[in-house]
């Protein structure tokens, strides 16, 4: 049996610590990684071969290791801003979880971030309980029993998303 996910109804409180996360959640799955604050990440990524990686992260400051799944170091060269990866010898190994990455990636200073962020719970904090609202004005939706982000903060955000390489 999976448990639910709020395990105890009558001990749960949406204060605004609960909407500060919920609106993080939101942006940070928009967003396609966590984009805030500069941390180490490591893990492993799928590649389809050929020469360009994309590291699930923007802003990186330091790629540490960038190992093939036998452990053989790759020669690459990346752009920081977009955390594209491309190698400078031979192809990319091909298959589920064939490239190894140790990184450091995030900005430390976005209050535009932070702002929808605040905006967005505010927001969903500011709901009454139990009420279903609807509101849309210029193409701008929002259902405030839930944490939405408006379609000016999604312009907000979009420099801070991680792109599909086309």
């Amino acid at each position: 049996m999976i448990p639910d996910i709020i395990t105890d109804p009558a001990s749960f409180n949406a204060d605004a610590a609960f909407w500060i996360h919920a609106a993080q959640a939101a942006i940070r799955r928009y967003c396609g990684w966590h984009v805030t604050p500069n941390v180490r990440l490591t893990g492993v990524i799928n590649s389809r071969g050929g020469t360009v990686l994309r590291l699930p992260a923007r802003h990186v400051t330091a790629v540490n290791t960038l190992t093939s799944r036998d452990g053989t170091p790759l020669v690459y060269a990346y752009d920081p801003e977009s955390g594209l990866v491309e190698l400078l010898n031979g192809s990319l190994p091909i298959g589920i979880a064939a490239v190894s990455y140790d990184i450091a990636a995030g900005y430390d200073n976005c209050p535009d971030v932070q702002g929808v962020l605040v905006n967005a719970a505010r927001r969903a904090a500011a709901a009454p309980a139990g009420m279903v609202t609807s509101q849309s004005a210029n193409g701008a939706a929002a259902s405030y029993d839930v944490v939405t982000l408006m379609k000016d903060e999604y312009a907000k955000l979009d420099r801070y998303r991680l792109e599909c390489l086309p």
